[in-house]
């Protein structure tokens, strides 16, 4: 998941990507009054508004030196997500996982797992600063991109984070990318948000949102975890599998009248039958666009 917002954008005419301000720290969030921490993510955040600023043709991927207490947090959370994948995660992501074959004890690099993916399956990551708007982020999906926070959470609290960051990039999306469904799932939602109205757009990022950000799935009988909120983020994962949220059945109709805030835990989820009929479903509610 990247998480999506529609203000503080700085509407620049040639990349439309640059972020005026940071207005997750400015809520409650565990590094908002860190002084070391706010300058730790200006460096990061910096970094990928230069690339993003930078001629397409001219665009590297920054490398990031992690430093010690960062890959600490990403060590933390790598153990307890291992436990918890073991139980409840998808086949796919499963699957995904060994392929990929993801770092337990330090941060591991775009530029590093871009090779692996354009290997594997042709799909990119991109740096992002932050938070950008739903159509933005979705338009690059149906280029076969995806737009990645490179900043990590605040070391206190490393076990929930109000917003993406590459924890939930890394361990939540990157593993599904190697499937060819995935991707094209991604794809379906990304290139109908090109020319889609304001409220279609809302019902796709809805649709995104419940599916492959916290989208539960079944297989063989037995509910999996299916979206990235949920397979890299070690509170919700818990609390979906809890019993103490709510739980409905994956239709269409209910999915995109659900709002959603990304900053919490989440409340309730959506049942999935198969990934095949989730696709089915989406792309022919897309074509009934007018």
């Amino acid at each position: 998941m990247v998480g999506i917002v529609r203000e503080n954008l700085l509407q620049d005419t040639q990349q439309n990507l640059i972020l005026s301000t940071l207005p997750i720290l400015d809520l409650d969030h565990p590094g908002a009054n860190d002084p070391d921490y706010r300058r730790r993510r200006d460096e990061i955040v910096t970094k990928a508004i230069t690339f993003h600023t930078t001629g397409p043709s001219q665009r590297v991927v920054p490398l990031i030196e992690y430093t010690s207490k960062e890959n600490e947090v990403w060590h933390h959370v790598s153990q307890k997500l291992s436990t918890l994948h073991e139980k409840w995660a998808c086949s796919l992501y499963k699957e995904g996982r060994k392929i990929i074959n993801l770092p337990t004890d330090r941060v591991p690099q775009l530029r590093d797992l871009n090779r692996e993916l354009m290997r594997i399956s042709g799909f990119q990551l991109e740096p992002i600063h932050g938070l950008v708007s739903a159509r933005e982020f979705m338009m690059k999906l149906g280029e076969g991109i995806m737009l990645c926070t490179q900043y990590i959470r605040h070391h206190s609290k490393p076990e929930f984070s109000p917003e993406p960051d590459i924890i939930h990039e890394v361990f939540g999306h990157v593993p599904m990318f190697v499937h060819p469904k995935i991707i094209a799932l991604n794809r379906l939602i990304g290139q109908a948000a090109r020319t889609a109205t304001e409220e279609q757009l809302l019902w796709l990022n809805r649709l995104y949102w419940y599916s492959i950000e916290y989208g539960l799935i079944m297989e063989q009988g037995e509910m999996k975890a299916f979206g990235a909120g949920l397979l890299g983020g070690i509170k919700d994962c818990t609390n979906a599998f809890s019993g103490n949220c709510v739980i409905k059945p994956f239709t269409i109709q209910e999915v995109i009248k659900t709002d959603y805030n990304y900053s919490f835990e989440q409340p309730h989820f959506f049942v999935i039958p198969s990934l095949e009929w989730l696709h089915t479903e989406i792309e022919n509610f897309i074509k009934s666009f007018t």
